[in-house]
């Protein structure tokens, strides 16, 4: 019963999270949102494998959580460098 409360709880968070991904200021603050989105999908996913007493959900949590990380640092790097690709000839030193 304490794990359907917390995933009731888990879910509330990422109602509140949602307008921040749709009309963050920035795009750093929706990937962020993104990330938290993500995030917290996987504790309510968790949350409720416990409460359904399955193992299985909590595998998919875990899944995701790694997913979310390795998109976040995907997404992050493609703002900073406007591409997936390293630059092809290093910047020449001031000196």
């Amino acid at each position: 019963m304490i794990a359907l409360g917390i995933a009731a709880a888990i879910a509330l968070t990422l109602a509140l999270a949602l307008p921040r991904l749709l009309i963050g200021p920035t795009l750093y603050d929706r990937a962020l949102a993104a990330s938290a989105v993500v995030l917290r999908a996987a504790l309510a996913c968790a949350a409720f494998a416990v409460f359904a007493g399955e193992a299985a959900g909590v595998d998919v949590a875990i899944a995701c959580v790694l997913a979310a990380l390795t998109l976040a640092a995907a997404v992050l790097k493609f703002f900073r460098a406007r591409s997936f690709q390293p630059p092809l000839v290093r910047p020449a030193e001031d000196g």
